[in-house]
């Protein structure tokens, strides 16, 4: 594909995670295949790059390392310019995207719960995933604060995100010390009394999302017990078809079947006697229960004591509730049921789907409307919350295609005020503190530094106010 132009093609990106930095890889690849100028601007809300990669996933993770050192490599093209702590909506606007760019890809992401539309959601101890999450992983606008004393806590929902949460409940402070957590959520997990996690699945095991290596790593977690009922096995047809048919999903199955053996193996008759069994030993427990499905949040004087569970049976595809309930005592209740993008002002937004309306990546005015010209969008704000880190690469690069394909067109509007230096300058009128990318490397230097200090690769900088610190000593320096 080639572009009638000399000129610099000028691309903002709203969003530096994955989903953002992936599209950049996708438009530099395109200028270097054809020999043309570009121009991207990266922009973010926050101080730092890389979204989701940073602030929602949990940093027990050492793979992540290898994705963040590939995010790292493509943002460090001269071509790309990161502009951190840019609200978009507030801080910049849609007509200046317009009038300072060819075209805009909005990557915003998602980072905020879905509600489980039960009683009790409100009471103290019940919590999004998101938020704890975002919390141990060090977003800067967070609550420094988090209550780590429940003993006994269950996780709603089947997802790696659940499976997250579960994990990092059940961690010791020891075990993260060579993480990247800021040192006040270090401090916190000193704090930690979790004896008992339960992971809740509405349906059987055989519909779990769970990736196959995010579900083993749990069998690895040192002092942890996993406990998994053999009566929860599924057992009907379609269950069983769907495992043959779905390789991952009968990966998935087959693990949980081990540990249900193991439970027989080791004697017990019920997983409460394995419960018991591993507490007494002065193990942690993991203890998956599916075919549950959560109606109430159990309260007193304003606290989570339990959970009610009502079960369930399969019937083909759906689900039938049966009516029988069980109470489950716990001190805190996360949901982990699926993030939910935010809209952004002045940009089509489906509130069904909490998705940019969309073809392809296309912008549309409307579900299933007319493309907007010179608007795209790229990720889950896109696609919705779902598959793995990788999969916004190819989600990215499909967004890109449908971009490039409207330039060569010429359905895309020449800016009319494409001279880099004004975006900075329209910044800078309006009092917005923005983060470039020599400030985001003092920031990054300091968070190295501070790592080594203590013996790991990097300690995050607590709060968005040290990373605006860091970034005028930069600007001082230069």
């Amino acid at each position: 594909m080639t572009w009638p132009s000399t000129s610099p093609l000028r691309i903002a990106v709203v969003g530096s995670g994955p989903a953002g930095v992936y599209a950049c890889e996708s438009l530099l690849n395109w200028a270097d295949e054809n020999e043309q100028e570009i121009v991207i601007d990266q922009f973010d809300a926050l101080p730092v790059p890389f979204g989701l990669l940073r602030h929602g996933v949990a940093p027990d993770h050492p793979r992540i390392k290898g994705i963040a050192n590939t995010l790292y490599a493509i943002g460090a093209d001269p071509r790309i310019r990161f502009l951190g702590n840019v609200e978009f909506g507030t801080d910049i606007v849609l007509e200046d995207l317009r009038r300072h760019y060819h075209a805009a890809i909005f990557a915003t992401g998602a980072l905020a719960d879905r509600s489980m539309r039960i009683p009790g959601e409100d009471l103290v101890g019940s919590h999004g995933a998101a938020e704890f999450v975002t919390w141990y992983d060090g977003h800067p606008d967070v609550d420094p604060e988090w209550d780590l004393s429940a003993e006994r806590a269950a996780v709603v929902g089947v997802g790696n995100v659940a499976l997250d949460v579960a994990r990092m409940l059940v961690r010791t402070a020891e075990q993260l010390e060579a993480t990247d957590i800021p040192e006040h959520v270090r401090e916190g997990f000193h704090g930690t009394s979790a004896e008992v996690v339960s992971v809740i699945g509405r349906r059987g095991p055989a519909w779990a999302k769970f990736t196959t290596l995010e579900l083993r790593e749990m069998g690895k977690v040192e002092g942890l017990t996993v406990v998994v009922d053999p009566a929860d096995l599924d057992d009907d047809e379609f269950s069983r078809e769907h495992r043959e048919s779905d390789r991952r999903a009968g990966q998935v199955f087959a693990q949980l079947e081990k540990w249900a053996a193991a439970m027989t193996e080791n004697g017990h008759s019920s997983p409460d006697e394995a419960e018991e069994s591993a507490l007494a030993a002065g193990q942690k427990v993991l203890r998956f229960r599916f075919n549950r499905s959560p109606v109430e949040i159990l309260g007193e004087d304003g606290r989570v004591v339990g959970l009610r569970l009502e079960r369930t049976a399969p019937d083909g595809e759906r689900l039938q509730m049966t009516g029988e309930t069980e109470d489950l005592a716990v001190d805190a209740v996360y949901r982990a049921v699926g993030y939910r993008s935010a809209a952004l002002a002045d940009i089509p937004f489906d509130d069904a789907t909490a998705t940019i309306p969309n073809s392809a990546g296309r912008v549309l005015d409307s579900p299933g409307g007319e493309p907007i010209p010179g608007l795209f969008t790229a990720g889950w704000i896109k696609r919705g919350p779902s598959g793995v880190i990788g999969t916004n690469r190819s989600c990215a690069a499909e967004t890109v295609r449908e971009l490039l394909s409207d330039l060569e067109d010429g359905r895309l509007t020449a800016p009319e005020s494409p001279d880099p230096q004004s975006v900075r300058d329209l910044l800078a009128e309006r009092g917005v503190e923005a983060v470039d990318g020599r400030a985001w490397e003092a920031i990054d230097a300091r968070e190295r530094g501070l790592g080594e200090a203590g013996g790991r690769e990097r300690t995050k900088l607590a709060n968005r106010e040290a990373m605006l610190a860091e970034g005028r000593s930069a600007r001082t320096r230069s």
